[in-house]
């Protein structure tokens, strides 16, 4: 491809992503992330990672080893709803979990956008991941100029901040990259790890096992100490992105915003969910992926940790009709 058409494309991608509701879209090669590999492979051998990470290192960073034709690397972020903060005494949703699962937005948002670029000449074959591909999204979309990764881990994106979905584009054509981000505006702020409630942030290499949101949707049993650090939580955790000053904005437009998403849920009623209810209430989130017994179990832990009169009425019972869901029986005294 000509150095005129590479820039062509590579404006229409941008105008046809920025049309669809992205705020950044960033183009880079599809060369191995250089140095990540130790990195990759110090947390794993640390037992640092979960078990959601593809456990071979190169077809983490590598595109060419994902889909060997591929030559070029689109990086998309894609803003998270808008949503309302808990009230008091409601159980916590982060984010990205409320309203439609942001992979079936971004899957047809992609779709969307490569159809366009087939309409208008593109004759290659792109392919695409969100969030659930091996490739480590962060890294390629800092290549690609979309921002940095904070001292939290999440990428930030200047003047806008770090609540985004990430998804990338792969294809079979060059295109001109553009200029990796060298910003890093974190500079001395703490104010992530200060409220991080595992405290891990800050420490290398990243513990991602211990991180807070991961627990929220792990199925294994939780220690103690674990399940304290959970607070009030039903799945993710947003406490080290609310802190961050570039997401101040953000949170600010939030609280003036009408359309915003419910984030507070009821404990009780999250604890007595019935089939039928978390399908209607979950399944189409990314908070139903993980079954109705890991929310349930993090409304139990979040009764408890909060001491709410609640959480014995409901055990006690429950402990009548024997009708105690299987994943909270290891946590009962």
């Amino acid at each position: 491809m000509k150095s005129d058409e590479q820039i062509r494309w590579k404006m229409k991608i941008k105008q046809w992503g920025c049309e669809l509701g992205f705020v950044s879209v960033g183009f880079t090669t599809a060369e191995a992330i250089e140095g990540l590999d130790s990195l990759l492979e110090t947390r794993s051998e640390k037992g640092l990672a979960t078990p959601f990470e593809v456990k071979e290192i190169k077809l983490r960073i590598d595109p060419q080893a994902v889909w060997d034709q591929c030559k070029t690397v689109v990086a998309l972020a894609y803003p998270l709803p808008a949503t309302q903060p808990p009230l008091k005494g409601e159980g916590i949703i982060a984010r990205s979990a409320v309203g439609e699962d942001y992979h079936q937005v971004l899957y047809q948002k992609i779709n969307q956008l490569i159809n366009s670029m087939v309409v208008n000449g593109w004759t290659g074959t792109p392919r695409f991941q969100v969030d659930t591909g091996p490739l480590v999204e962060r890294a390629f979309a800092v290549r690609a100029g979309l921002g940095w990764v904070g001292r939290n881990q999440q990428l930030i994106i200047p003047g806008y901040g770090s609540f985004v979905a990430l998804a990338l584009l792969l294809l079979d054509q060059e295109i001109e990259p553009d200029q990796p981000c060298t910003l890093d505006q974190c500079g001395t702020c703490q104010r992530c790890a200060e409220v991080c409630p595992a405290k891990i942030i800050g420490k290398e290499p990243f513990q991602a096992i211990h991180c807070v949101s991961y627990q929220t949707q792990s199925k294994a049993v939780l220690t103690n100490e674990e399940f304290s650090k959970i607070g009030e939580r039903v799945f993710g955790c947003d406490s080290c992105q609310e802190a961050c000053p570039h997401n101040k904005k953000r949170i600010q437009q939030e609280q003036v915003t009408s359309s915003s998403l419910k984030r507070g849920v009821d404990l009780l009623e999250t604890l007595n969910l019935t089939k039928s209810e978390f399908g209607e209430r979950y399944k189409l989130t990314a908070a139903g992926w993980r079954g109705k017994g890991v929310l349930q179990r993090n409304a139990f832990l979040a009764l408890r940790n909060r001491q709410d009169r609640r959480y014995q009425e409901w055990l006690t019972e429950r402990e009548k009709d024997k009708g105690i869901p299987p994943i909270i029986i290891p946590y009962l005294d």
